[in-house]
């Protein structure tokens, strides 16, 4: 069996298959997307494009973080779409419905996959969230004066 072609996704290209809203550059967005489904293409989504692609639905298009989680959950979960840490960034779509911000439900999901849920954080919306343990600031036994990069 041929290996199927890859390619790197851009986000005008998701927006104009989810949007419909050009003529032209919808109708080549529809043609990848059905090579995609057809398991003919391979494509990767970086979870940057992903947050642009939630910003510029929520920003610019005025959807609710409910709209943006029903549009953009079935491209991140997508079988031929490859997105790096995939769970994590499905999970964080879901949180995203209780913060209302993808930034914080990113840092929610990454806390909760590898800090058993420890976030630091000021922002106070964040305790909204199940299993998210906030805390604005952290006190060690030997402190030191900003981060140690060495």
């Amino acid at each position: 069996m041929p290996k199927t072609a890859e390619y790197a996704l851009d986000t005008n290209v998701v927006l104009r298959y989810l949007l419909q809203d050009d003529h032209v550059l919808s109708g080549k967005a529809n043609d990848i997307f059905v090579a995609v489904n057809n398991g003919e293409l391979t494509v990767y989504l970086d979870p940057v494009v992903l947050a642009e692609i939630v910003w510029v639905l929520k920003s610019f298009y005025k959807f609710s973080p409910e709209e943006v989680y029903e549009w953009v959950l079935p491209i991140a979960s997508h079988n031929h779409i490859i997105l790096p840490d995939r769970i994590r960034y499905t999970d964080a779509l879901r949180i995203y419905l209780k913060t209302q911000d993808f930034g914080d439900a990113c840092a929610c999901a990454l806390a909760l996959e590898a800090c058993d849920g420890n976030l630091l954080s000021f922002d106070k919306g964040i305790k909204r969230v199940p299993g998210i343990s906030r805390k604005e600031e952290f006190k060690e036994s030997n402190p030191r004066n900003g981060i140690n990069e060495g």
